[in-house]
């Protein structure tokens, strides 16, 4: 993907002008660069009425850019259709144009617009660009044009570059997951795992795992990740963490210690293998290492930590977990917002005496939203 002159940099002020097109263009580029956006436009706006066809097309894509980025969808649309001008040359910034007029059509549902725009930037690039590739097979799938999806699907596959294939599979099959159509998800994922090259099979590979996970299929989950993490030679810190979360639910605690403790020292910075760690400590009555654990969390959010704590095991199904770090978070923190969370969890653990009290407590410590949890806990029955 191009990059980008003048997208996410802040303002600035006053305007200069230079000698040439070339020279205006590359000012544009240090004022952007030092965060000095109106005068770049300004210098950009310059460029476009110069007459040298290179440098009005690469200035006229900038500001297309620019203002799709702040969501001027008229003014992005002229600078950008300018720069594409009906595809007549191809350099970066005319296919970097067609792509994000292709956007916008989508937004705006001009759907034959976008397959113009779409299909000539991948035909222009001779479908070596796997994000313009998969746009399209996806755009035709989407669409209900599913012979011109298969059939550019098909020319894909037909690549000899195993990585570019592997990539086009996942992107299908991104897609797929997101239309929550598992099947499928499934089977292009799984194209893209088998068939590329070691660090090319991660992002399919972790696809794959976590859906493996949320179906339970723990033999699944298991191969995946054991697979992935033999690719990173153990020194990833995710997956090593979901080896250890798979292992903490299938009740081997022994393999999620080691797994998660491996991930706790391949990325010291993360609480979360540290939080699972807790949870294993907890339920083994380790008392050394759970306060090993506890305070090395305590460090980085003294105040807060008993209440997030809380909130994750609640979120585990670990309710006895959760009642502990919440109370803490009620005496030790004076957080009355626990008092709200810990009267939920009560109420969901069928203490309702205890669940109105610790609410009542957070309506008058006018906590927000406390109020209408307890009518709903009052009217249980």
């Amino acid at each position: 993907m191009k990059k980008l002159l003048l997208v996410g940099a802040l303002l600035g002020a006053s305007a200069l002008s230079f000698a040439d097109a070339k020279s205006d263009y590359q000012n544009a580029e240090n004022l952007a660069k030092g965060n000095k956006v109106e005068q770049a436009v300004k210098v950009l706006e310059k460029v476009v009425n110069s007459g040298d066809a290179t440098y009005v097309t690469k200035a006229n894509f900038q500001l297309g850019a620019y203002y799709l980025g702040k969501n001027n969808i008229p003014t992005a649309k002229k600078y950008l259709l300018s720069a594409w001008n009906d595809g007549k040359t191809v350099t970066e910034d005319t296919v970097e144009a067609a792509r994000l007029l292709y956007l916008i059509s989508l937004q705006e549902k001009n759907i034959k617009g976008a397959e113009n725009y779409i299909s000539w930037a991948d035909e222009k690039t001779q479908g070596a660009d796997g994000d313009l590739a998969s746009s399209l097979i996806i755009f035709y799938f989407e669409n209900g044009m599913q012979s011109k999806g298969q059939a550019r699907y098909n020319k894909a596959m037909s690549s000899s570059n195993v990585d570019y294939k592997a990539y086009i599979n996942y992107n299908v099959g991104q897609y797929y997951l997101g239309k929550n159509n598992l099947p499928n998800a499934k089977k292009y994922l799984k194209d893209s795992y088998s068939s590329a090259s070691k660090e090319a099979k991660l992002p399919a590979g972790y696809l794959l795992a976590q859906i493996a996970l949320a179906e339970k299929n723990n033999a699944d989950a298991e191969k995946y990740l054991t697979e992935m993490n033999t690719i990173t030679s153990g020194k990833n810190a995710q997956i090593l963490g979901m080896l250890g979360s798979h292992y903490l639910q299938t009740n081997n605690l022994t393999k999620a210690e080691d797994y998660l403790k491996k991930a706790a020292a391949a990325d010291p910075k993360s609480n979360d293998a540290n939080i699972l760690l807790l949870a294993i400590y907890e339920s083994k009555n380790d008392t050394a290492n759970a306060t090993s654990i506890y305070n090395k969390l305590k460090a980085k959010a003294p105040t807060t930590v008993n209440k997030e704590l809380g909130i994750f095991y609640a979120g585990l199904g670990s309710p006895q977990l959760a009642e502990k770090y919440l109370q803490k978070a009620i005496t030790e923190n004076k957080d009355n917002q626990a008092k709200a969370m810990l009267g939920q969890l009560y109420a969901q653990m069928g203490k309702k005496a205890e669940a109105v009290k610790l609410l009542k407590e957070a309506v008058a410590a006018k906590v927000q939203g406390a109020d209408q949890i307890l009518k709903q806990v009052e009217a249980m029955k």
